[in-house]
């Protein structure tokens, strides 16, 4: 049994994208049974390349509290996308088994309709804060720098956005300067509470790639990027309704995170040349 289980284990880790196809070929309860020896975080690593109702159907197999582990080891994006898929006293009771900064960051995009900034959003991408100093700042990309952009933004200590700073500009700089006398204040941002066609119209997008989403008191939500929208808007334009925008986003979620890994790249080649000079 313990071979089999660390060959399922295996399987799912180096080839999750089809361990995720076959999983939806399958009744739900039949691969929850596949999936219920797994930790939470190897589960919800597959289960974010399946379509949202076919995860949430293989959720509602497992027991509660390892439903509720592996959609708080989600992605947030994909962890909303489920959770559109339950009634509300099951979409409650899982909120409720999370811990609190998953559970809160999940109720607060919950509050937006599917095809809106707020709910669309990314809200795990990389930030920082204002008081950090720019050589801690790196070392922070190094860790975390999978959920980095090119655009870095700087939000305090109550999530309010402050400023916007590149990679570029914290991988050149050789002061001890903080990042909050550097970053860029004058931002332009999304309205959480703006529809699909206004975002989409935003004047901004000929200047930017990537755009913050915050609420009305400035409160961030995460970032949207334009490419992803186009390739919404064309589901949209097509057989998919407003509604389904969410299951549009997570099925591009893969793309998304192949830009990461090309990013993390440039991110490497520049430190390289950055300790040449030095």
């Amino acid at each position: 049994m313990e071979l089999e289980h660390r060959l399922t284990l295996g399987y799912l880790q180096a080839h999750p994208v089809e361990a995720a196809r076959h999983l939806e070929s399958l009744d739900p309860h039949e691969a929850a049974s596949l999936l219920e020896t797994l930790p939470g975080e190897e589960i919800a690593g597959v289960l974010e390349h399946c379509l949202p109702v076919s995860t949430g159907k293989i959720i509602e197999e497992l027991s509660k509290d390892l439903g509720a582990n592996v959609l708080g080891a989600m992605n947030a994006t994909s962890a909303i996308g489920v959770l559109r898929q339950f009634e509300e006293p099951v979409r409650q009771d899982i909120l409720d088994r999370l811990d609190n900064p998953m559970g809160a960051t999940l109720r607060r995009a919950l509050r937006y309709s599917p095809n809106t900034a707020g709910s669309l959003a990314d809200p795990q991408v990389f930030t920082l804060p204002p008081d950090i100093a720019v050589e801690e700042a790196i070392d922070r990309i190094r860790t975390y720098g999978q959920k980095a952009m090119y655009y870095v933004y700087v939000i305090d200590r109550d999530s309010k956005l402050e400023g916007v700073i590149t990679l570029r500009q914290l991988l050149i700089d050789r002061s001890d300067h903080l990042v909050g006398t550097l970053m860029e204040t004058q931002i332009t941002t999304l309205s959480a509470e703006a529809n699909l066609e206004e975002i989409l119209k935003h004047s901004e997008w000929s200047r930017f790639h990537t755009l913050p989403v915050v609420d009305r008191w400035g409160t961030f939500f995460g970032a949207l990027r334009y490419r992803m929208l186009r390739r919404i808007e064309k589901d949209v334009g097509g057989k998919a309704p407003l509604g389904s925008v969410s299951d549009s986003l997570m099925q591009l979620w893969e793309v998304y995170s192949l830009t990461g890994i090309r990013l993390m790249t440039d991110v490497a080649e520049t430190l390289q040349e950055r300790n040449k000079i030095g």
